[in-house]
């Protein structure tokens, strides 16, 4: 698991905290305590995992995130579920750099001793990088459908009157595509953005943007043409399209009427 992923992970635990209106358990703790339990809980295993960076032997007991009153306290000194969350961030942050900090002592066994519900369930070594990793998976997981279990039914809204319509323009990479020197790139690039730059004096381009992290997908944007057919023509004439470097995909793309608010508008929306 990679730092980012480990950060990323604990997304879905902040959002149902953020998101409140969690009912009473009928048994267990409340939503305050579990969120409260998880981030002191990050926090225990991330200082075990900076001590073992640092060439300390170390051991971890899990007793001081099981207590009620300790976890109490500590959702009142974080103030509530929106606290609770920016602690959950910050310690997802912190645990995320200290198993980053491992490197070769990953392996490095710690004694671990976990309490549940007063029994101790756990008694042993487990490598310390294989437990950081745990925390932020299948303990997570556990006290993620626990916060879930205390969710309000949330009716979903109602289908709105009224729509806006854009065109939603993929710039797909050309299968093929030429090879350019870097003079004739830079050149081409230029006269790419000229085109964005055109469009949206015309009124009719809202947005446009590369994306990273895709290997079909280099950029996107958001047209108000007014049809799919005057957007993908509107497309077409961009500079890089026309040399072979990229290949539009348009789409017709509906949002709430008023959803998004635009300096100006197209004269043909």
């Amino acid at each position: 698991m990679t730092s980012d992923d480990l950060e990323a992970a604990y997304a879905p635990f902040i959002a149902t905290l953020l998101a409140g209106g969690f009912r009473d358990p009928a048994d267990g703790w409340p939503a305050e305590l579990i969120a409260a339990h998880v981030a002191a809980n990050n926090d225990l295993i991330a200082h075990a995992a900076e001590q073992v960076a640092d060439g300390a032997e170390v051991s971890y007991d899990n007793a001081s995130t099981v207590g009620d009153e300790e976890l109490a306290a500590f959702a009142r000194d974080a103030g509530g579920l929106p606290g609770l969350a920016r602690e959950i961030e910050r310690s997802a942050a912190r645990l995320a750099a200290a198993g980053a900090a491992l490197g070769d002592r990953a392996n490095t066994p710690v004694h671990v001793i976990i309490r549940d519900n007063g029994e101790i369930v756990q008694d042993g070594p487990i490598p310390i990088g294989a437990f950081v990793a745990g925390n932020a998976s299948f303990h997570l997981d556990v006290h993620l459908e626990q916060l879930k279990a205390l969710e309000p039914d949330r009716d979903p809204a109602e289908p709105p009157d009224e729509f806006d319509t854009y065109q939603l323009v993929l710039l797909e990479a050309a299968p093929g595509r030429p090879e350019l020197g870097e003079e004739e790139h830079r050149a081409l690039h230029r006269r790419h953005l000229g085109h964005f730059s055109k469009m949206r004096a015309a009124g009719f381009l809202k947005v446009a943007g590369p994306v990273d992290d895709d290997e079909s997908i280099a950029g996107i944007c958001l047209y108000q043409a007014g049809s799919l057919e005057r957007a993908r023509k509107l497309a077409e004439d961009d500079p890089a399209v026309r040399a072979g470097r990229f290949v539009p995909r348009v789409l017709t793309w509906y949002t709430v009427k008023g959803a998004l608010a635009w300096g100006d508008d197209s004269p043909l929306s």
